[in-house]
């Protein structure tokens, strides 16, 4: 049977289809969004053009017992990829009248797509212009992150040689230091911590060279702690930090007061003109005079993020949940106000951030499969879940595995859970994990390995780069696909690079979910790092497999999300959820 024909075979069978029970549920009347995610807080989204689409939202809208208004038919692409142009015309704003509208706003708390709406949001395309700028800029940046290298290095022989300098003036800066002193220097360490590294240098041998008896010395060391100052602040820099002793080549504030404003000057003109990839080399040598190596490098890493749109792209759900946010920086990711870190319940849902609102979809390589999530996801609520929660530790980066050790560890010691823990480099083998109940794993990039039996209602995921790319191929071995083929009922992945940190901390996703305190929706965005970015979450946004029979009490919690005092109540002040950008790839 075609695709087509089999999925309007399913569009008729679901139609058809009778929920026992189903109804409006008790009091048809919306009333603002407290307390648990219930069925009156969630939206259901779904693409009248694919097949098999509008009929998986309104069986879900009965299953779940939502109110009658809570589906809404947006025409869209049939592609899993969609524009930035027709993702704001057909999809954000049309969300956008419905939730505005009879005061939806503030009693929807989560948007549920179906299958059929596009997957990923795409960025906009550079022009040969654009792409030829940012290229200029990224050869440039990397220039002057190695020259602050060169600066932290020759900084560390301040006050222990002392050359007779081979210039008049500040520059050449390698005519200053000893030549086997010049030397290619560690490029491993990110620009910030050189930034840093070269401040606490400077500091340190400013204070040994005032100790300094011998003023011949102590004026050479003067001298080259001024140069490293200009290249690496500039004249703006060295002018807040001169000598405090006049020193043979080092100007005085008069002097330094002219260079400035000549630059200044300078700067001006270039500004003016159109900005090409060869005024961009000049623009950023005129930055450099006044700023030095940290501010000229700060300026190609804003020309970079305001030119290039090759990180704009976005999962579709991930991008919604921003919804209300106009004139946001599409490049990158956002940080996500709905973690708990920036205060979870203890912030009630009427003073939470308006423009946060929770998404998931229910979707999968065919309509029968997000059809098979609805269903396994409502079973499994009726009575406990029960399997064994594995975990693949050995992953690429070995202090990523603390976050998997330390689940299975809460697991282990607080419930009675079975659990396996691999920390070897090999994956779990074909067939090594029977009566899978809940997985974390990593790292087999686009290849899924079967090695598990799901239980009816499981929830996991593995850690790599692209395993949501080609959600709606049933031919590939992307993981999302084939968990989902193979039988799991919610997992999430990435449609593009994420970086590890993108991920939800598995320690803290499941904890939360084996409380039974939240759905699996709830858990993912309360530990989930950021919005706007290319994460997705497969699911049935009111899965609850431990809402009737918890496993972990709140105060089981880790000590940081309030164990033993209620649930995610930071010990700490709030913070920022951290992203971590190792790629997983």
């Amino acid at each position: 049977m075609s695709a087509r024909r089999a999925a309007g075979a399913l569009a008729a069978a679901l139609l058809a289809a009778a929920v026992p029970g189903a109804a409006d549920g008790p009091g048809a009347a919306d009333e603002p969004a407290t307390g648990p995610l219930r069925p009156e807080h969630v939206l259901v989204v779904a693409n009248p053009k694919a097949e098999g689409s509008e009929a998986l939202a309104k069986y879900y809208r009965l299953a779940r017992r939502l109110l009658p208004d809570r589906v809404l038919l947006l025409p869209t692409t049939t592609e899993p990829d969609i524009s930035r142009e027709d993702y704001n015309e057909k999809l954000r704003d049309p969300i956008r009248a419905y939730l505005a509208r009879k005061g939806r706003a503030r009693r929807i708390r989560c948007i549920v797509l179906v299958w059929g709406v596009p997957v990923r949001v795409l960025g906009t395309q550079m022009t040969p212009e654009q792409d030829e700028l940012v290229r200029a800029y990224r050869t440039i940046s990397k220039r002057l992150h190695v020259r602050l290298a060169v600066d932290v290095k020759l900084a560390g022989s301040v006050a222990g040689t002392f050359p007779r300098p081979r210039t008049e003036g500040l520059r050449p800066l390698g005519k200053l230091f000893d030549a086997d002193e010049v030397a290619v220097p560690d490029r491993s360490a990110t620009f910030d911590a050189l930034r840093a590294d070269l401040e606490k240098e400077i500091k340190w041998k400013r204070a040994r060279l005032e100790k300094l008896s011998d003023p011949a010395r102590r004026r050479v060391g003067l001298r080259q702690l001024a140069a490293l100052r200009l290249d690496a602040s500039g004249l703006k820099g060295l002018s807040k930090q001169l000598p405090a002793e006049p020193v043979s080549g080092v100007p005085d504030r008069k002097e330094l007061a002219r260079r400035i404003a000549s630059a200044e000057a300078e700067l001006a003109r270039l500004r003016d003109g159109p900005e090409t990839a060869r005024t961009a080399a000049e623009i950023v040598a005129a930055v450099r005079r006044l700023r030095g190596v940290v501010g000229a490098h700060e300026h190609c890493e804003a020309r970079i993020r305001a030119t290039d749109t090759a990180e704009e792209d976005a999962s579709v759900d991930s991008e919604l949940a921003l919804l209300w946010e106009d004139g946001a920086e599409l490049r990158r990711w956002r940080p996500n106000a709905l973690n708990w870190r920036f205060g979870g319940p203890t912030t009630r849902p009427s003073e939470a951030p308006a423009r946060m609102i929770m998404t998931a979809r229910l979707d999968g390589p065919s309509p029968r499969d997000a059809l098979r999530i609805i269903k396994d996801s409502i079973a499994a609520e009726t009575k406990p879940l029960k399997g064994t929660l594995y975990i693949d530790a050995g992953g690429k980066y070995p202090s990523y595995d603390k976050h998997l050790k330390r689940l299975g560890e809460i697991v282990r010691k607080r419930t009675k859970i079975p659990v396996k823990v691999d920390g070897n480099k090999t994956l779990f083998s074909r067939g090594q994990c029977p009566d899978a109940a809940l997985y974390v794993g990593w790292y087999s990039l686009q290849h899924y390995i079967p090695a598990f039996t799901w239980t009816r209602g499981a929830v996991g995921w593995h850690i790599a780069s692209l395993e949501a790319v080609h959600l709606r191929d049933g031919d590939c071995n992307e993981w999302c696909v084939k968990l989902i083929q193979n039988g799991i009922a919610a997992t999430l992945g990435a449609v593009n690079e994420p970086y590890l940190g993108a991920f939800p901390p598995p320690e803290e996703f499941f904890a939360l979910l084996l409380t039974g305190r939240f759905t699996v929706a709830e858990c993912y965005w309360k530990t989930v790092p950021a919005a706007s970015w290319r994460m997705t979450l497969i699911c049935d946004p009111l899965y609850n497999p431990f809402g009737r029979f918890p496993q972990l009490s709140v105060y089981d919690l880790p000590p940081e999300m309030g164990g033993g005092r209620g649930p995610l109540r930071p010990r700490t002040p709030t913070t920022r959820p951290h992203m971590d950008t190792r790629p997983t790839r």
